[in-house]
């Protein structure tokens, strides 16, 4: 937990498109085969539900950060001024000996004092005037010495519920759960950085041996995925499932030893990995608007309006989609006004709803047949046998001359398939380090300097990796991955922590601040407690709804 200087934070609209990069990622590309299974008319009315009641959670963690923020400055000035109050020289000859204690004291004040540029809580409570002026020591009226309760002059109106401090979701956790709350957060954020892992090693697995296995068999028709036993190449006697472990385990193995160090995802690195990713999807949704107007009807996606069986997958997909509470408190502290916030989320909500929306679509109507993972359907030369099976040089032959095509399609091909690897090689180190750290707090229940090398520096970044490695090595159906990760551990990282952690916050803010009620300027347009029950008992249902799919799909 840090506190944000000026020269870290950012405008409302650079926040926007940081919240938007975070939002929009692999999950997209998962979409459109969720949509094609579950069908258009449930994918239309799924994700605009998700996306409605994730904007919900999203306002309940925003509103816990502004609760957190205040009740610590409040315990902060609280006992600093306790301490300078019991300190305060009795004699005149201890006013040297106390001037810097004073000093000090007044030092850590500032640290802890917030702007008093406009009023959110106006209220006169225990925390009302830390400081009136930078000369002014703190008076006391009531001090006790075996008691928090200090009184302080109420003078200026301080912005208790501002949000000027990063606290991440498992200091939240901490702060308003008990310990076995605390434990069950990181249980469901620990699966579920595991289920992000073997996606994110599924993916580029894929990606990578997709792009370097060039064998397609003369007797499989255009629109089938190769089964894993086929060569990766002519003659070769290794297959394509031997390949993608291959590849998977070399990319584990370079990228993922980053997560012994500690390692940060840099502002131009943000940037260029976002520029990466947009220019792949708007080329995606361009390519498939293309093959809509230019190949026959015959050759195009016809998908169900409505198929029941898909919508557990499709639930997980979706939710994995919007996930982005985890992050959040890093991404919102730093934005600089705050004013009109859940506004600013809200368009950012909208946006990714409708972009999700025109990528699955596209996709859907487009492609007679959708790979788990988006990208691979636009591997060009994968039909050798029907050659206008290959949906890349379809399209690009009606929108460049014959010539250019050759080129443009083998760039294209690279480009596209892979553009996970690109992405999310960045992201690996990160999410192996952060599944590292709650790993750490969930296990170790002293200092961390107490126990050996092997157990801080080698054992945490191993039970980081090896899990979700030998997941992904035993799967690579990504939409399994999600599907179960988003409809377990994502929901509840996405729907039943943010509503709990609303409640509890709200309750500790009127404990903290007992004299009168405060006024949450960062309070949920959804306060009332209804939505918190609703949310949880449409986590609860859609919880049991995909497990009950599931269990009959076994059977």
């Amino acid at each position: 937990m840090a506190r944000n200087s000026e020269s870290s934070t950012y405008s409302p609209s650079i926040g926007l498109i940081y919240v938007f990069n975070l939002i929009v990622g692999t999950g997209a590309l998962t979409l459109p085969a969720a949509f094609a299974n579950a069908g258009w008319i449930i994918s239309l009315c799924v994700i605009l539900a998700l996306s409605a009641i994730s904007y919900v959670t999203l306002t309940f963690v925003v509103e816990s950060m502004a609760a957190a923020n205040a009740i610590l400055r409040s315990k902060r000035a609280k006992q600093l001024i306790k301490k300078e109050c019991l300190q305060r020289p009795n004699s005149p000859q201890e006013d040297s000996d106390s001037s810097t204690s004073s000093a000090s004291t007044k030092s850590l004040l500032g640290r802890v004092k917030v702007r008093k540029t406009r009023s959110l809580c106006n209220s006169p409570n225990l925390y009302s005037s830390v400081m009136q002026s930078e000369d002014d020591y703190p008076t006391c009226s009531i001090i006790n010495e075996n008691s928090d309760m200090v009184v302080i002059p109420h003078e200026n109106n301080l912005e208790e519920c501002d949000i000027q401090e990063t606290i991440e979701m498992g200091k939240l956790a901490s702060l308003f759960f008990n310990r076995v709350g605390t434990i069950l957060f990181f249980v469901c954020i620990t699966i579920y950085l595991y289920g992000d892992l073997a996606i994110y090693g599924a993916a580029i697995g894929k990606s990578l041996r997709d792009t370097a296995c060039t064998y397609f068999p003369v007797d499989v028709p255009c629109n089938e995925t190769l089964n894993g036993t086929v060569a990766c190449w002519e003659g070769s006697d290794l297959t394509r499932d031997n390949a993608y472990r291959l590849f998977l385990s070399i990319f584990v193995l370079l990228i993922g030893a980053f997560g012994f160090f500690n390692v940060q995802k840099t502002l131009l690195l943000q940037i260029l990995t976002g520029l990466v990713r947009w220019t792949a999807f708007i080329a995606m949704i361009i390519l498939a608007c293309v093959r809509l107007l230019s190949s026959p009807k015959d050759n195009q996606g016809n998908p169900p309006v409505a198929n029941v069986n898909g919508l557990p997958n499709l639930f997980g997909a979706c939710v994995y989609s919007f996930m982005c509470h985890h992050s959040l408190p890093s991404l919102v502290t730093p934005i600089s006004p705050k004013r009109g916030l859940f506004k600013l989320l809200a368009l950012d909500y909208i946006l990714i709803a409708g972009f999700y929306l025109l990528l699955g679509f596209t996709g859907i109507f487009a492609f007679p047949h959708l790979e788990d993972l988006y990208t691979l359907n636009f591997v060009p030369n994968r039909c050798p046998s029907n050659p206008a099976g290959n949906f890349t040089a379809s399209i690009l032959d009606a929108v460049m001359p014959k010539e250019a095509v050759t080129a443009a399609q083998q760039a294209l091909f690279y480009f596209l398939t892979l553009f996970p690897v690109f992405t999310l090689s960045t992201s690996f180190p990160i999410i192996t380090i952060t599944l590292r750290n709650n790993l750490k707090q969930l296990f170790l229940r002293q200092n961390e300097a107490d126990y050996s090398f092997f157990v801080r520096r080698l054992l945490f970044p191993l039970m980081a990796l090896i899990p979700p490695t030998v997941l992904a090595i035993i799967t690579s159906d990504i939409s399994f991955l999600v599907g179960i990760t988003g409809s377990y551990a994502g929901a509840a990282v996405q729907y039943i922590i943010p509503a709990l952690l609303a409640f509890y916050a709200r309750k500790e803010l009127q404990k903290e601040f007992p004299l009168e009620p405060v006024r949450n300027a960062f309070a949920s347009p959804f306060r009332h407690t209804f939505f918190v029950l609703f949310v949880l008992l449409w986590a609860c249902a859609s919880i049991g709804f995909v497990t009950y799919n599931h269990v009959l799909a076994d059977k």
